[in-house]
């Protein structure tokens, strides 16, 4: 094979000069700045050709792609025996780098499924948000939570299936409030045989496999033959089930002849713009769906490919189909993989005819739909644009920074910092702080804390403008701090909650340092609205967080009470258990699997707390 034919690359003399050291076998290649700093990260089956491709043609690159190549100061690459290991290997150094030019899911939180574990004696459903190996039955996934929630009130009206959390049921004397609702069969209190509870949970998995049909014709016959018997209130609660079964299966209105689980993406893009709609289809019959806007399209064009590769991470759930509106250059490689992750065949079809063709279009309707109201809504750029004219600031604001403190009484206190880049959550840059140095209800002093251990680090990304959630004394605090560490390049505000003074409300406001009174930016600005979207993502984390601890500390309060359990066991359970209630949910087994810890030690724990931590 003759060497690749490259002229003169003076735009590029990084790339150019590094190319002579290149070699031809497949693998993945990472563009890094002066500061080792991971711009962009890539695959090829041969490296040598894909990067001799940028300096071809560079009078054709799409500006984004020109200023990565201007930034890129080193190359490097990582050799590897497939094409299949490359695919792997660039799926996981995007998601540990997140480099800049690469394509990012920004939301990438699970979504919710239903978990049924029938190793219990009396299975409870229960919400999750990972899919693990552990031989239980889970559905969905659902993207809307109010979806999710919905099948689990009609699990319980029609089925009385339970929901506790509790996984071993403690005996109890008078059943509880969902038994009182009909939304329980009530096995805690004993006023269900295990038979008929198991005969209910089989009931209510043939619904959430998408045969409600079948589910219903197989209820009215037991119903008839309870009417037959003279069985009157078992026939009763029969007809309130199929009734119940009934509306639900009226409310789908996208069933389908077939029980594959399926994913349908629809792309749609405008102006270098795009936005891809995932559609969940599970058992044929549609559960919801997801919106990803990509305000830029990535350097090599192949947003689908980069799509898909990061969407299916770890924890996220495989379909049997995923039906794609166009061509992705990996698909065979993708399939491969996701089969090999699922452990069942994975197809990945492309435009698709019959049925499928009908759910593509769908897709792609709702991806044109949603791109339209995404470009419609104010724009990101414009409201730091406005932000930077406001607040007379010398650079583009493209990193906004904010920090909040959380405390109740001065227990439990936590600081929390968020990010946006571009004028959206930068998640990987948020940080959260447990107050060490500051003891009681002293704000101010838990800011300086903060100020100086996340600046105070060397090499520290410095951000183009700092939001203190709180007042003018907030503010001079973080500028005192600031000041002390050398950093006055850093634009600081503080931005006040709305308050009520003199029985009358005042507004959300600005401080500037240097200006006496605060600014009162227009209520519907785009810079202030974004503003206000930094401060009350941050509260929000903090708040997260500060309830966390707060569990955590009452789980350890406990189990300093609890006989047999002593600081080396406190300190394993902590470790394992996020709270209380996730104790008093394990079982058994789970518990005397810790090391240092057996049978006897967790089944006494288990009664313990099933006591309400009373008594030795």
């Amino acid at each position: 094979m003759s060497e690749p034919d490259v002229k003169p690359a003076a735009t590029y003399p990084a790339l150019a000069a590094a190319l002579p050291r290149i070699p031809k076998g497949s693998g993945v290649y990472l563009f890094r700045e002066a500061t080792g700093r991971v711009l962009y990260v890539g695959k090829a089956i041969n490296l040598k050709h894909r990067l001799a491709s940028y300096l071809k043609t560079p009078e054709r690159h799409a500006p984004k792609t020109a200023l990565m190549l201007r930034k890129m100061a080193q190359v490097d690459v990582i050799l590897t025996a497939t094409g299949r290991e490359a695919l792997i290997l660039e799926r996981n150094l995007i998601k540990e780098h997140r480099p800049r030019y690469n394509v990012m899911l920004r939301d990438d939180k699970n979504y919710l499924c239903l978990r049924l574990d029938l190793k219990e004696n009396f299975p409870a459903l229960r919400f999750v948000r990972r899919f693990n190996p552990d031989g239980a039955l889970y559905f969905g996934p659902y993207a809307s939570g109010g979806m999710a929630r919905e099948t689990l009130k009609v699990m319980k009206q029609a089925f009385g299936v339970r929901t506790c959390k509790e996984r071993r049921l403690a005996i109890r004397s008078r059943p509880c409030l969902e038994y009182q609702l009909a939304n329980c069969l009530g096995p805690c209190a004993g006023l269900v045989t295990e038979a008929a509870y198991r005969q209910a949970v089989a009931e209510a998995v043939l619904f959430l496999k998408g045969k409600g049909g079948n589910l219903i014709r197989r209820l009215k016959a037991q119903m008839a033959q309870a009417a037959a018997d003279l069985d009157f209130e078992r026939a009763a609660v029969l007809r309130d089930r199929v009734k119940a079964i009934t509306a639900t299966l009226e409310r789908q209105d996208m069933a389908r002849p077939n029980f594959r689980h399926q994913d349908v993406l629809g792309l749609a893009a405008e102006a270098g713009q795009a936005l891809i709609a995932v559609l969940l289809v599970r058992a044929g019959l549609v559960t919801g769906g997801r919106e990803y806007f990509f305000p830029e399209l990535p350097p090599d064009g192949d947003l689908l490919g980069a799509f898909l590769k990061q969407y299916y991470t770890e924890g996220r759930p495989l379909p049997d189909e995923m039906l794609l509106p166009a061509e992705v250059p990996d698909r065979r490689l993708l399939e491969f993989l996701f089969s090999d992750e699922k452990g069942a065949k994975v197809r990945l079809l492309v435009t698709p005819g019959g049925d499928r063709a009908r759910l593509i279009a769908l897709a792609a309707d709702n991806a044109r739909a949603a791109l339209t109201r995404r470009r419609q809504a104010p724009d990101p750029g414009a409201a730091l644009l406005d932000l930077q004219a406001r607040l007379k600031l010398p650079n583009f604001t493209s990193r906004l920074e904010c920090l909040d403190i959380s405390t109740f009484q001065g227990g439990q206190s936590v600081g929390a910092l968020t990010a946006f880049t571009d004028g959206v959550p930068d998640k990987p840059r948020y940080r959260r702080f447990k107050i060490r140095e500051v003891a009681g209800q002293d704000d101010c002093a838990m800011l300086r804390e903060v100020v100086r251990r996340h600046y105070g680090k060397a090499g520290q990304d410095l951000p183009d403008l700092l939001v203190v959630d709180g007042g003018r004394g907030q503010l001079n605090v973080v500028l005192q701090t600031l000041t002390e560490m050398g950093l006055t390049e850093i634009p600081v505000v503080g931005l006040a909650k709305a308050t009520e003074q003199g029985g009358r409300q005042v507004r959300d406001r600005l401080f500037l340092p240097g200006r006496k009174n605060p600014l009162l930016p227009p209520a519907n600005a785009p810079g202030w609205l974004l503003l206000l979207r930094l401060r009350d993502e941050t509260h929000r984390f903090a708040i997260t967080y500060h309830r966390k601890r707060a569990r955590k500390e009452l789980l350890a309060s406990t189990l300093q009470q609890a006989p047999g359990i002593g600081p080396v066991r406190r300190k394993r359970l902590l470790t394992h258990f996020p709270n209380l209630d996730a104790v008093k949910a394990a079982t058994v087994a789970e518990i005397a699997a810790l090391p240092g810890f057996n049978p006897k030690v967790a089944e006494s724990l288990k009664d313990w707390l099933a006591r309400g931590g009373e008594g030795t």
